[in-house]
């Protein structure tokens, strides 16, 4: 795959001229600009706008009264409407928030005239310090933080956002030192002149297709990022992943990881599995240019807390310990929940099913898993994946079930997982909601009195 369609994302000489117009007005007075999507990333994106002196109109599918009540505060209901291609057409800008496609029918002449942008390429034109931007398909979340921890830990106000939490264009209003931008293909792919003193691509597996034709166009999305790093920037890739290697060639300014680079003085508790050594390894290679000491390095890995609902380890009672992977919403970030211990294991799965086959999972815990418990809407599905290959096998239909029974199976030095392979939403809000439950669940359990014999 190494032949990408890089050209379906690169900008257009249009949008190169448009940007570069834009970008030298440095204020925005008078421009009349269109911010598309109107949570949080788009709301920030639109404040930063009016504070520059531009007149913005926010565009969302949903009904003014059903938005955040924060936007309603700062945008009256004539500033706020549905996704109009009329006025997207004729606005001097028109910023996108990374959850809407720029492949709608209503943008296509924002992106034919050059001027639609993603809110992180906003953020970029009143940026004046370092960045660092990391993308990937797995560990994106992880990798950000820690290289945030580890630059914090050295003294340097640091900001932390982008996909993870803070959206980029509040940083452009705060002081700060560095930033540390984790980034999705769909931020990237609106990139225009962003440009970043470190770049970190961590990995690919296939994913997001139900918004790229295939893995080659969401592939050519990400390497959106290799364009984006000057030649005396840093690109920090991975040499374990066979499209990487064989992209980064072409760059002499690559810093190579691999997971084998991280000793155990150079580890952080907080990140079990080999997964996360390799997340650990490509945040050191991040911060090399920052000039970190290794006593700062040693201190701000064991220090780092790692982030909830990620292998987030809630506690250990009676010699067994309980991690919430509740962010684990596909076949794949499960398996590496699970190859990251080889411990005796207990998991937890089930939720909403994605479709996926749940085969590379059952041969993932054939190993070590000696019990799985089945529940929410794909209980039965996950039932039917791993009859007779593991050997206790219990529907029990909700988490809280799930729970109880898992203590009750559980002895000594297991551990219990709850990494589900399917989206929440049978049962909860979210993925941070069925972590949060877990946790809570967990930490209500009482020690149990074992006998002996």
């Amino acid at each position: 795959m190494s032949s990408l369609p890089i050209e379906a994302f690169r900008p257009s000489p249009e949008a190169l001229t448009a940007v570069s117009t834009l970008r030298a007005r440095r204020s925005l007075s008078g421009l009349e600009a269109v911010v598309v999507g109107a949570g949080r990333s788009g709301l920030s994106a639109a404040r930063l706008l009016v504070g520059r002196g531009a007149s913005v109109r926010l565009m969302d599918e949903r009904a003014y009264e059903a938005l955040d009540p924060a936007l309603r505060k700062d945008f009256s209901p004539e500033c706020v409407g549905p996704i109009d291609s009329a006025l997207c057409g004729a606005a001097d800008l028109v910023v996108l928030s990374p959850g809407v496609p720029r492949t709608r029918p209503e943008l296509h002449g924002a992106l034919r005239r050059g001027v639609l942008v993603g809110e992180v390429e906003l953020a970029a034109w009143f940026i004046e310090r370092p960045v660092v931007a990391i993308t990937g398909t797995n560990g994106k979340s992880t990798t950000t933080a820690l290289v945030g921890h580890l630059l914090e830990t050295g003294g340097h106000r640091t900001f932390v956002g982008g996909n993870l939490g803070r959206p980029a264009t509040e940083m452009a209003e705060g002081s700060f030192d560095v930033g540390v931008l984790e980034l999705s293909s769909y931020q990237l792919e609106s990139m225009v002149s962003a440009r970043f003193e470190v770049g970190v691509w961590l990995n690919l597996t296939p994913d997001h297709l139900d918004r790229y034709p295939d893995v080659a166009h969401y592939a050519a999305a990400k390497a959106r990022l290799l364009e984006l790093v000057p030649p005396d920037g840093s690109l920090v890739l991975n040499a374990e992943d066979e499209l990487l290697a064989d992209l980064g060639r072409a760059y002499e300014n690559v810093r190579w990881f691999s997971a084998e680079d991280v000793s155990a003085e150079f580890s952080s508790p907080a990140l079990p599995g080999r997964h996360n050594l390799s997340n650990t390894a490509a945040a050191l290679r991040a911060v090399e240019p920052f000039a970190l000491s290794p006593e700062v390095l040693r201190r701000g890995l064991r220090s780092f807390p790692g982030l909830p609902h990620r292998l987030e380890r809630v506690r250990e009672l009676d010699g067994v310990d309980y991690y919430n992977d509740s962010k684990a919403t596909n076949v794949d970030s499960a398996c590496t929940a699970v190859r990251a211990f080889s411990r005796p294991k207990i998991l937890i799965a089930g939720g909403k099913d994605k479709g996926a086959s749940w085969q590379p999972l059952v041969e993932a815990s054939r190993p070590s898993v000696k019990a799985v418990m089945a529940i929410g809407q794909a209980e039965g599905i996950a039932a039917a994946a791993f009859d007779g290959a593991v050997p206790v096998l219990e529907r029990v239909g909700d988490l809280a079930s799930a729970v109880m029974r898992a203590q009750a199976l559980s002895v000594p030095g297991d551990v219990v997982l709850l990494s589900p392979a399917c989206a929440s939403f049978d049962q909860f809000r979210s993925f941070e909601h069925r972590g949060d439950e877990f946790r809570r669940l967990v930490q209500s359990l009482a020690p149990m009195r074992r006998t002996d014999g």
